[in-house]
């Protein structure tokens, strides 16, 4: 769990989902090929970033979670991971293991169904580098996606 106690701010904003009357075929898909969100750190995250893939994340009660974009014929979506309600960051992650590492190549925020502001992306490097994984800067993708 992240900890926002330890700072002199309060709580970072939340964005909310933009499609909500998707979401209950978005569960749907997501239950039929087996999709439950993995939290970051643990061993299911480990096994998954070891594949080297293109993942899917959001930053959401505390709780930093990820998933694959797309399992077997269903796209994944940031909703689903989230269960539909607001989130302080998300987007898209690009991670391998390499020499009992983590090496991430890429960080943004681009997520259709909340839309986060740029700024979203130092809560989303602040969670990662909270779980052990380093995130550089010059990983850092920063997209203006209209939030509001």
């Amino acid at each position: 769990m992240i900890s926002y106690e330890d700072r002199s701010c309060t709580l970072p904003p939340s964005y909310y989902n933009r499609m909500p009357s998707q979401l209950q075929g978005e569960m749907e898909a997501a239950r039929r090929v087996g999709l439950r969100p993995i939290e970051i750190p643990g061993r299911e995250f480990d096994s998954l970033a070891a594949e080297g893939v293109r993942l899917i994340y959001v930053v959401a009660s505390g709780r930093l979670l990820v998933s694959k974009r797309q399992v077997g014929v269903e796209h994944i979506t940031h909703a689903v991971l989230a269960d539909g309600g607001p989130v302080q960051a998300a987007g898209e992650l690009e991670i391998r293991a390499e020499h009992g590492s983590f090496v991430v190549s890429a960080l943004n925020n681009i997520s259709g169904h909340y839309r986060p502001a740029e700024a979203s992306l130092e809560i989303a490097r602040t969670a990662f580098e909270s779980a052990g994984i380093h995130i550089p800067l010059q990983a850092l993708r920063g997209y203006d996606l209209g939030a509001s």
